[in-house]
């Protein structure tokens, strides 16, 4: 009887050491010091403290330390060679920090152990248009079509590929596409670019005004506006109704561990500033971490009962907080 209830205990405490364990890489999704414990202790292997790595420079990359974060990835690799997640991790980061090169060869590592991921193929089309490599991002963003026909993000991002070879009518084919997918504000911004670069006026006076009544941020769409003589005291006025309710939920929502304003350092050191959260993230994709953040309950952060609405409003103020990048087109 000793003996069974010893072993009954052994299988508890191993039992209890495995839950804590996975409690504890599944805490360092979202919290560094979760993943620099997990790094540092003996009693984690390879495997998971490559995930700790991984999961580290994403949160550092998330808050604008990409030589960290390439550091990290750098480490989980070695680790675990064939993690796809941390190529495609360092390579966010390399474009991040301005190594088109590294990141276009960091996707291709990805690419080449998973072939068939289409969000993969769009990740470097789009590093290759940064590059002005116009003709490789437009095979890729095809590959990444023929692989899922419905993302809208890789018909969006070769529509701007194709105004970068000026092939308008192109363009706005990809452009509709991606619309009758997910009618997001900066498609309807850069089909409205693009008629306007055709002489169509009045398609891109309507497309302009549906994308900066939605996104204020748009700053480019209101230039648009402005050259094609529309009058731009209603639309400002929503606009700034907008960006003042996006303020507002994001003091009420967020603030607790972000810095939501112009200036000062976020309460939680690992949440980025607000300020320079679209830094690291391709426009269109902005959408998808900020409603994952908010979305999922974590430590760091409770879940929020949000609409998709209000999160585009929050969306809209943290585009607000810098229009350096919006001065011009495509967006």
């Amino acid at each position: 009887m000793r003996g069974k209830l010893a072993i009954a205990c052994i299988v508890l405490a191993l039992t209890c050491r495995v839950a804590r364990a996975d409690d504890l890489l599944n805490k360092c999704r979202f919290d560094m010091p979760a993943c620099d414990e997990i790094i540092k202790s003996p009693s984690y292997g390879s495997d998971d403290k490559a995930l700790a790595y991984r999961y580290r420079g994403e949160l550092l990359t998330d808050a604008g330390e990409n030589r960290s974060a390439i550091a990290d990835f750098t480490e989980s690799i070695r680790l675990k060679k064939d993690d796809v997640s941390a190529f495609e991790g360092r390579g966010r980061a390399k474009f991040a920090d301005k190594d088109l090169t590294g990141s276009i060869a960091d996707y291709s590592e990805a690419i080449r152990l998973l072939p068939l991921s289409a969000d993969l193929y769009v990740q470097r089309g789009h590093v290759y248009i940064v590059s002005d490599q116009l003709g490789a991002a437009i095979s890729d963003l095809t590959k990444a079509i023929q692989l899922n026909p419905s993302s809208a993000q890789a018909f969006n991002t070769r529509g701007v590929a194709y105004v970068k070879t000026r092939d308008f009518d192109r363009a706005i084919a990809d452009y509709t596409a991606a619309l009758a997918l997910f009618p997001f504000p900066v498609i309807y911004a850069n089909r409205g670019y693009a008629y306007e670069a055709q002489g169509r006026s009045h398609e891109a006076i309507d497309d302009l005004q549906y994308a900066l009544l939605h996104d204020p941020s748009l700053v480019g769409a209101e230039d648009a506006l402005k050259r094609l003589g529309v009058p731009q005291d209603v639309v400002s006025r929503q606009t700034d109704q907008l960006i003042r309710q996006g303020a507002a939920l994001a003091e009420k929502s967020c603030s607790g561990c972000h810095a939501v304003g112009t200036t000062g350092i976020s309460p939680n050191k690992n949440a980025a500033e607000f300020r320079n959260y679209y830094q690291n993230q391709p426009l269109f994709e902005l959408r998808q971490p900020i409603t994952r953040a908010i979305r999922e309950k974590h430590d760091q952060m409770l879940m929020q009962n949000l609409s998709d609405k209000e999160i585009d409003t929050i969306v809209a103020y943290i585009n607000s907080l810098s229009t350096a990048k919006r001065l011009g087109s495509p967006e």
